[in-house]
């Protein structure tokens, strides 16, 4: 449960601010002033802190990608099997996403249409360099019998099959009647992707 703004510092409380600005207008109706005023600080506060917009946004989209970076740790965890390691990665990524799906929602928005903030080239560059690498490794461990590019697909269903239907919310539940907020059927959701992923084509 997210702590009431008022118990919060002054850095604590526009960082949340921003969040919420990010969440339900996207990132081009930010500015300082707004900011300021839904946090209740005035503008030299948050230059104090922060010293610009962007550096304000970055900070709040480290909240997020920071928890994202962490659940690839399940992936590194040698003392149990790749489908366990898996399991876990799926279940905390989707977890996180669910926390925070209208800011993952506007973050993908922004960065196919606009210059990207620091944090997101961060971590796209995690991804292209760690991240999807564990992904495959973990994979490859379950499926020792498939090629690079099988993996590569492999790893891209998993990656869609874990973001896309959570990113869509209401829109999926509209579609197909399914709530993936609804934790069966989440379950459910991820026990196919697995299947999906760990079978033999």
């Amino acid at each position: 449960m997210e702590r009431p703004l008022n118990i919060l510092t002054t850095k604590e409380k526009i960082i949340r601010v921003v969040m919420d600005i990010i969440a339900e207008d996207g990132f081009q109706n930010i500015t300082i002033r707004k900011i300021a005023a839904q946090a209740g600080v005035n503008v030299a506060a948050i230059n104090y802190h922060f010293g610009s917009k962007d550096a304000v946004i970055n900070e709040a989209l480290k909240t997020v990608t920071s928890q994202l970076k962490s659940t690839f740790e399940d992936l590194k965890d040698s003392n149990v099997s790749g489908k366990t390691r898996l399991t876990a990665f799926i279940n905390n990524y989707i977890n996180i996403i669910i926390k925070y799906p209208d800011i993952i929602k506007n973050v993908i928005y922004h960065q196919i249409s606009h210059r990207q903030l620091d944090e997101q080239v961060e971590y796209v560059t995690f991804l292209r360099t760690e991240g999807i690498e564990l992904l495959k490794h973990t994979i490859g461990q379950i499926r020792p019998e498939a090629d690079e590019k099988l993996l590569c697909l492999k790893t891209l269903h998993l990656i869609s099959g874990i973001s896309f239907p959570i990113i869509m919310g209401e829109q999926i539940k509209e579609i197909n009647g399914l709530d993936l907020y609804d934790q069966e059927t989440r379950e459910m959701h991820i026990q196919v992707l697995l299947e999906n992923v760990c079978r033999e084509d």
